[in-house]
């Protein structure tokens, strides 16, 4: 009796740690630099999912009180890293100087379960 007990909470304590989710993700893992940007940081980032859409607010802050061009594209991948869309066009940004810019993406397929932001800066450091 003790035995199939122990068997039977084993495999209750086995079920829920599968369910637990993993440590939360920086904006780092997230962001894909393409250059270090000298004067657009990325402050935030939140996604949700919506009508099984994967949406994504992305906060960007001109540290400059210059006008910055900035590009960006997603790369759409589902829970396994795979990629689920093909490779998006670069969008160009105008942040204005001293400036908070909020970027609104939706994903292009209810496959997306996951991203990866490419982000890249007109004025970047020199290496």
């Amino acid at each position: 009796m003790k035995s199939k007990l122990w068997s039977l909470l084993a495999g209750l304590f086995l079920s829920l740690a599968v369910t637990v989710p993993s440590a939360a993700q920086s904006i780092s893992d997230k962001i894909e630099h393409q250059g270090t940007s000298r004067y657009i940081k990325v402050t935030g980032l939140i996604s949700k999912v919506s009508n099984g859409f994967l949406q994504l607010q992305v906060e960007l802050n001109n540290t400059d009180y210059e006008d910055q061009k900035a590009f960006y594209r997603v790369k759409w991948l589902d829970e396994s890293g795979f990629q689920v869309w093909d490779d998006e066009a670069w969008k160009p940004l105008l942040i204005h100087g001293n400036q908070k810019h909020n970027v609104q993406i939706m994903s292009p397929t209810n496959k997306a379960r996951d991203f990866r932001i490419q982000f890249n800066a007109e004025k970047n450091w020199a290496n």
